[in-house]
């Protein structure tokens, strides 16, 4: 079925990037705009930029998009799901008919076949609830025998602040077969007093490791796995608060014996301010569209180390490793390598805190993309996974994304009035598709009240923006050879 999906979502989406590369040039027509006294390097420039912005954008955004959503239909509604293809088939249709017949009748036809589809695909779906298919529960999966020990390990560096929310909601999980193991790598502050006053109070479900000196995230995982006595181990940040059914949710994935590794959903608890709404944007599309895609054929790339588990058997003789600084892709790659299955459960949800502060956030992803192609780098293995090609192919694209960007305000200086309306339908297109693929995961998250992020999308275009220019920095520090110099943790890092 995961073939078939991929098939479905390809053919879709050549088919969508085929339809709207015409589009822009059609409503030109019925506008006649006039570019004649345009430079031809003008004109040539908005045509490559368009053509680029369908290959690197339209293209794979509608695959992910169209894919995700059969995966996510196909598990909500188990066997109902193809039925929703009617009414969405039938509204491409009108869209077809009303884009490229235009004569009154047919346009008239189109858009009675767009509303009747729209109701009918609102009827089916809240018909389709009293069916709705629930995945396994982790008690139908033992079916009456032991439940698997599960070790959760929280590395913790001068983290007094958020440790103590981090553990109990550790304990407060529905799934009560856990053990908490926090260690404190180095601590100047109370995280170690703030620890032990829960050993004291259940010293047969939480342990405490301490590191005389900051030895590293990756050595305090180290050491809680040499403690650990779990068949499965969670790895989980000392600022993030799982839901209380995180365990419960994520376990019954392992049902399948090759999976050796499962990511959480992970939601930013502080979205607050402007800078972490746009976040929360960015993590719903690449959770709920992306990575979910991927974990449809078992074949997430990257666990995070906000909410993570991993069978024992997977890691075995593995060890958390500084070679890069992002050590969760690295060992999520160890795990892959073994070719062990990977997977998410969008459903068991951690919250974390994103950076508040812009210099915070701009540290942050230049450690994570860095971190990133050091990973892709060491596993040259991984570069027959088609999603492996393809988070390389991103970082080579970013130049093309950066020629789009700029090419807008060179292109109004020349063209004048003439260029605004010539640009306008490439804007519309491009704008409709973006702000559909950013308000699909919305509907997605099993968490609602999120559709006020809606109004934050025209800024999450120059977030978008500011993302790719980022980008574009780590490739040349990484193609150059000259790295990227970061504080992770009390250690300053020159990586290369």
């Amino acid at each position: 079925m995961s073939i078939l999906k991929k098939f479905v979502a390809f053919v879709f989406a050549v088919t969508t990037t085929v339809l709207l590369s015409f589009s822009p040039s059609l409503i030109n027509s019925f506008i006649k705009v006039d570019v004649s006294d345009a430079p031809s390097w003008a004109t040539m420039l908005i045509g490559i930029s368009w053509i680029a912005f369908l290959v690197t954008f339209v293209l794979p955004t509608t695959f992910f998009t169209t894919y995700a959503l059969l995966g996510r239909t196909s598990r909500r509604y188990s066997e109902n799901a193809s039925v929703l293809a009617i009414p969405i088939g039938t509204a491409i249709i009108g869209i077809l008919l009303i884009y490229y017949i235009p004569v009154s009748i047919i346009t008239w036809i189109g858009y009675l076949a767009i509303s009747l589809s729209f109701a009918a695909f609102l009827l089916m779906v809240k018909n389709n609830e009293y069916a709705r298919h629930q995945p396994l529960s982790i008690y139908e999966v033992v079916n009456g025998g032991l439940l698997p020990k599960v070790s959760v390990i929280i590395p913790a560096y001068n983290e007094e602040a958020s440790i103590g929310d981090a553990v109990e909601s550790v304990l407060n999980q529905t799934y009560s077969n856990t053990e908490v193991i926090v260690v404190d790598d180095g601590s100047v502050d109370n995280t170690s007093k703030i620890v032990s006053e829960y050993v004291e109070a259940d010293s047969g479900r939480v342990k405490l490791i301490r590191h005389e000196k900051n030895l590293g995230k990756f050595a305090a995982l180290n050491s809680g796995v040499k403690k650990a006595e779990g068949e499965y181990i969670y790895h989980m940040d000392a600022d993030t608060v799982l839901a209380p059914d995180n365990i419960e949710r994520i376990l019954p994935l392992f049902y399948d014996g090759k999976l050796g590794a499962a990511a959480s959903m992970v939601s930013i608890s502080n979205d607050g301010s402007i800078l972490t709404k746009l976040q929360m944007i960015e993590y719903l599309f690449e959770q709920l569209i992306v990575r979910y895609g991927q974990s449809i054929s078992r074949n997430v790339l990257i666990c995070p180390g906000a909410g993570c588990i991993y069978r024992r058997e997977a890691v075995q003789g593995n060890s958390v490793s500084d070679r890069t600084v992002t050590e969760d892709a690295d060992y999520t790659f160890e795990v892959r390598k073994k070719n062990w299955k990977i997977s998410q459960e969008v459903d068991a949800v951690s919250f974390t805190e994103a950076p508040r502060s812009f210099s915070a956030f701009t540290k942050q992803r230049i450690r994570w993309l860095y971190g990133v192609l050091q990973t892709i780098r060491i596993h040259k293995w991984a570069l027959r996974d088609p999603w492996v090609i393809w988070a390389w192919l991103g970082y080579m694209l970013t130049p093309i994304s950066m020629i789009i960007l700029f090419s807008i305000p060179v292109l109004a200086i020349v063209l004048g009035q003439a260029y605004l309306s010539y640009f306008l339908p490439y804007a519309l297109i491009s704008f409709t598709i973006f702000l559909i693929s950013r308000a699909v995961p919305l509907t997605l998250y099993r968490y609602h009240g999120k559709t006020s992020l809606l109004l934050y999308l025209p800024l999450y275009i120059f977030y978008n923006a500011y993302l790719s220019i980022i980008t574009l920095y780590i490739f040349i520090a990484w193609i150059t050879r000259r790295g990227v110099k970061i504080k992770y943790g009390s250690r300053k890092v020159h990586a290369k």
